[in-house]
């Protein structure tokens, strides 16, 4: 949702408004040991940043992840992962975050590391947790550049008007204009170069009807966006699963690549073949439960994870009946 949320809000709000960070909230308290390991970063002298929301890890000379940590205090400052690049002349944050507080956390934090207020904002989606944070990048001083694709920027402004509405309805405060963005082409690549680094911002689709990716070929980098979950089953909600599998195999390198998620720690090539893996296992059941003539809420009640996956947690009963109704939707779709 286009406005900034509060850091201590109360679950039952946070789960209604966040598609992606309830996802996140849920696997928490569900499984807090085992969030708590997923998590920790496995390089901690890599570690630059610390506060209770998020850490950012140094991934090479001028490029850093932001890796969020809501379930150590249930706090939704942040919520989704995101980067920072910078380059001679110019400093881009991959991600909005939850609130406007861990967006200016984030861009403090670029300046501290960089010498520089950052320059450019890109959102890689519109789902809450990506994008309601945009304000804390913005003062009478500083005014970057907030690259959105416009079906991402449409959603938002749908999303802010909701927003209003609840907001006259509950006599409480308007949440605050969204700030004017730099459209992002839907049919190509952006190129921005930061001065000695040249990022690709590349349009894709599956986890919503517009994803971006942030993609760098030296070093060898992709921030994903929630295309890629590492080590948790993705949230399927909005999501096109046939797209979402080519777009991430598009997205994949044969080199060895650092892979920055939309959510979970830093991953590698390894973790991303069995980020596919499991997305193929996902539609394998689909597919066999179609055949079977059941429904798609009876393919999620019969559907298990098999050992390889053994330490990835389905916390909620709704992320599995949102997958088939997913698969469902492209593999079996209703007669008009």
């Amino acid at each position: 949702m286009a406005r900034s949320f509060n850091p201590t809000i109360n679950r039952r709000k946070f789960l209604a408004q966040s598609g992606c960070g309830a996802y996140v909230f849920g696997l928490a308290a569900a499984c807090p040991a085992m969030t708590r390991r997923v998590f920790t970063p496995q390089e901690k002298d890599k570690v630059v940043a610390k506060d209770k929301f998020a850490r950012i890890e140094k991934i090479s000379d001028g490029f850093w992840a932001v890796i969020s940590t809501p379930f150590d205090n249930r706090d939704f400052t942040t919520v989704c992962n995101g980067g920072i690049i910078a380059g001679k002349d110019r400093v881009l944050i991959v991600e909005s975050f939850m609130n406007a507080k861990g967006a200016k956390w984030v861009a403090e934090w670029a300046q501290k590391l960089t010498g520089k207020w950052p320059t450019d904002i890109v959102v890689t989606h519109y789902h809450a947790d990506h994008s309601s944070g945009s304000a804390g990048f913005f003062s009478d001083a500083e005014k970057p550049n907030l690259w959105v694709t416009k079906d991402s920027q449409s959603r938002i402004a749908k999303n802010l008007e909701q927003a209003k509405a609840r907001a006259v309805k509950n006599k409480t405060a308007a949440p605050k204009k969204y700030p004017d963005v730099k459209t992002l082409a839907a049919d190509k690549t952006t190129a921005l170069d930061l001065g000695g680094k040249k990022v690709k911002l590349v349009p894709r689709v599956g986890h919503t009807s517009s994803d971006v990716t942030i993609e760098l070929p030296d070093p060898n980098i992709v921030y994903c966006g929630d295309l890629f979950f590492n080590r948790m089953i993705p949230n399927f909600s909005d999501a096109n699963p046939v797209k979402l599998k080519k777009h991430v195999r598009d997205f994949q390198r044969e080199k060895e690549t650092v892979y920055v998620p939309g959510h979970g720690p830093i991953a590698d090539n390894k973790a991303v073949d069995l980020y596919v893996e499991m997305l193929d296992f996902v539609e394998e059941h689909a597919r066999s439960a179609i055949k079977a003539g059941k429904t798609a809420d009876e393919a999620a009640k019969s559907f298990k994870l098999n050992k390889k996956f053994a330490d990835w947690y389905i916390f909620s009963p709704r992320v599995i009946p949102r997958a088939m109704n997913a698969w469902y939707r492209v593999l079996k779709p209703k007669k008009k």
